[in-house]
This record gives C-alpha cells, sequence and structure tokens, in this order.
C-alpha cells in the first residue's frame, strides 16, 4: 500500500452528483498512477428494514424484501459507475450492508487495502450540508488512510475543481512527521508541478488590561521565522528546485492561514495532517483540519500522518 502513490482508490458513491464528481476525479488519479477504483455504495436501508420487520415477527418477509431491495440497488449503482466512467473504466462497483455508513467505509478501506479515500463534502443531504456531522467528517475522523474532500467552488456539486493537482499546498509544522505530508506533495506536483509550502507560527491571542491586545515583540518572530526556514531547508532537501515555490512563513492562527493561503494562490488540493505539535494534531476534533475542509475553496487531502 503506497500512501503517497494512490493505486487502490475507495469511493463512496450515494448516487448523487457530489459522488459522481468524485468518480470521475478518482478516475483521473487512477489513470495518472496506474490505479484502481472501488466504488462503495453502503447501503442501510436493508439492514434497518430487516429489523424493523423482525421486530414485527415477519422474519420470512424479511430476507425477501430485503434481497429484492439489494438487487436492485446494485443494478443502480453499476448504471451509475457505468454511465459515468463508461462501461471500460477502471472502477469495480461494490454494495454492501451496514447500518454506520462512515464505519462501513473506514473499516472497508482498511480490510482491502485502499490508498485513498475520495469523496465529497456533501452527498444525499445536499451540496451544502453543513460538514460538521456528516458522513464525510465522520470518515475523515476515523479513516487511517489519507481522505481526499473536494466540493464545487459555485453552487453546483458538478463544479468540482480538479486540475491534476499539480500544484500543491503543504501546511508542515514541522513536526517529524511532516516529511510525509511534503512527500505527498512532491508525488503530486511531479517533476513540472508547482508545490508550495507553508508553515504557521501559532500566535494565539493575548490580552492584557482592559483587554487591550498585547504585541508580541517583532524580535520573537523573527527568530521563530528564522528557525522555521533553516528547518525547512533540511525537510525539502532532495526536492527540485524548479518545483518548491517560494516557503510561506505566517504567524496567527494555524487554521485561519492556510485557508487565506489556499484561497490567495488557489492550488488545485491543499495537504495537512492529523498528527503534530501545533493544533494539527487534534484530528478534525480541533479546529485546525476541521476548519480547513469545512471553508477551503478547493480540494483537500487530510492525512493521517505517523511516526516514522
Amino acid at each position: 500500500m503506497s500512501l503517497t502513490e494512490p493505486t487502490h482508490i475507495l469511493v463512496p458513491i450515494d448516487l448523487s452528483e457530489a459522488s459522481r464528481a468524485g468518480l470521475r476525479v478518482a478516475a483521473d488519479l487512477a489513470r495518472r498512477f496506474g490505479g484502481r477504483i472501488t466504488a462503495l455504495h453502503v447501503e442501510s436501508a436493508t439492514a434497518g428494514l430487516a429489523e424493523v420487520l423482525a421486530s414485527t415477527g415477519e422474519l420470512a418477509d424479511a430476507g425477501e424484501v430485503a434481497g429484492k431491495h439489494l438487487a436492485g440497488v446494485r443494478d443502480r449503482i453499476t448504471q451509475f459507475v457505468e454511465k459515468t466512467l463508461g462501461a471500460s473504466s477502471p472502477a469495480t462497483p461494490v454494495v454492501i450492508e451496514a447500518l454506520f455508513v462512515a464505519e462501513a467505509i473506514v473499516q472497508f478501506a482498511r480490510e482491502r487495502e485502499a490508498d485513498w479515500i475520495c469523496m465529497s463534502a456533501a452527498g444525499q443531504q445536499g451540496w451544502r450540508h453543513f460538514f460538521l456531522g456528516s458522513v464525510t467528517a465522520e470518515v475523515v475522523r476515523r479513516s487511517t488512510v489519507p481522505v481526499l474532500t473536494y466540493r464545487g467552488r459555485g453552487t453546483d456539486a458538478r463544479e468540482f475543481v480538479y486540475d491534476d493537482f499539480r500544484r500543491v499546498l503543504v501546511a508542515v509544522d514541522l513536526g517529524e512527521e511532516s516529511r510525509q505530508l511534503v512527500d505527498m506533495g512532491r508525488t503530486l506536483a511531479g517533476p513540472k508541478g508547482e508545490l508550495t509550502l507553508l508553515h504557521v507560527i501559532d500566535v494565539a491571542p493575548e490580552y492584557g488590561l482592559y483587554g487591550v491586545p498585547l504585541v508580541i515583540p517583532a524580535e520573537n518572530l523573527d527568530a521563530a521565522k528564522e528557525w522555521t526556514e533553516t528547518a525547512i531547508e533540511r525537510l525539502v532537501k532532495g526536492i527540485d528546485p524548479k518545483v518548491l515555490q517560494p516557503l510561506k512563513v505566517l504567524a496567527g492562527r494555524p487554521g485561519e492561514r492556510i485557508l487565506a493561503t489556499e484561497k490567495e494562490i488557489a492550488p488545485d488540493v491543499t495537504i495537512v495532517g492529523t498528527h503534530g505539535r501545533h493544533g494539527l494534531d487534534r484530528l478534525m476534533l480541533g479546529s485546525v483540519a476541521e476548519r480547513v475542509v469545512q471553508r477551503a475553496t478547493g480540494p483537500v487531502l487530510v492525512v493521517p500522518t505517523r511516526k516514522p
């Protein structure tokens, strides 16, 4: 299994236009890396139906009704995938039954050794559905493999953004796991792409007497920036200078600074980790990664980084 080169991409689908976009994104990535796709639909209705019928004593009917329903779902999923990608696509449609959709997706990815999960931040509840509490949010919280989330820049789910993921923004916190994020960014950018590294010096606002904001001495920030630049020089050894864009070192709240930079340079994808030292270790339950996924204008790749 390769985290940096996704050769097996899992795409959860729900017959929505958003999940159709996910199949197209995954297909482009699969072609680029010579990979394959599993288009997974988790059917919770049959499991719930069986429980209801069983509670009323209609066990005989439960299996027959659930079986017919599931067969119909499989047909629709197969047609959905073929219509989206064509009959010769690298995607294999799979339908499983489970009451808890997000848990089933994460378990399937682990058991089938998927490299990435690619899914929309919306689904049956609509493209503008608030991210917290959604299936995607739960998958990102639980997943042990990178999760690529995407959204459209407009009001239509089909207006998703994908441009070969060659222009990459990577948020690093200079912990031991940062190299994994940089390697993934380098792989996606390729020899002709653009790789921008961003480090945010976490400066929470502090207030003094009567709520007057305290000013952090400039020399302290200058020293932190100098140390950061030296550390990142070691981090990027071996990367073609032609690919590397000017380093961005900013001070402030990490989530806000990452979002501002993402909006400013409009990368094809922004990469953030879920374990680190300055806020990125709060695994979507905190503020940084969750805020970035919620409010980014383009795709975000959330990587559950591990110590080397």
